[in-house]
């Protein structure tokens, strides 16, 4: 099931400040690389299927939806963990490696997600990024 299409003036508005928040959230993940592969707190990074069982109850995804992002979600998660792996330490890189990855990923994610979806989605990384922030970054 393919949804309409939501580029309009405000979905712009909106696409904007999630670039500015994908932006933030990566660049935070780059300045704690050891936090990047460990996830929050030490733990481990979510799998696709565990990402994916989240944006399910999250977004409350139809059937159909999940058919459509699981290809979009082990794309992400097999690039995210190559970032990681390959940056070497250079944060500049991999800051901009996940920035590209999650601009695109969000790109996919519009074409299946309704706009309620999207907002909720949005409000969601913006919680993440607020908990990603190391200590002392200001903000």
């Amino acid at each position: 099931m393919k949804h309409s299409p939501r580029q309009t003036s405000g979905s712009t508005r909106s696409r904007r400040t999630l670039t500015v928040l994908v932006a933030s959230f990566a660049l935070a993940v780059s300045a704690t690389p050891a936090l990047a592969q460990q996830g929050q707190g030490g733990r481990q990074m979510m799998d696709a299927d565990e990402r994916l069982a989240a944006l399910t109850e999250r977004l409350d995804l139809t059937d159909e939806q999940v058919k459509e992002l699981k290809p979009i979600v082990e794309e992400q998660t097999s690039k995210q963990e190559d970032i990681f792996q390959n940056a070497s330490g250079d944060r500049e890189t991999m800051r901009a490696e996940m920035i590209k990855l999650l601009d695109e990923t969000m790109e996919q994610y519009a074409e299946v997600l309704t706009e309620e979806q999207m907002i909720q989605y949005q409000e969601m990384m913006q919680r993440r990024m607020r908990q990603a922030r190391p200590p002392g970054s200001g903000r």
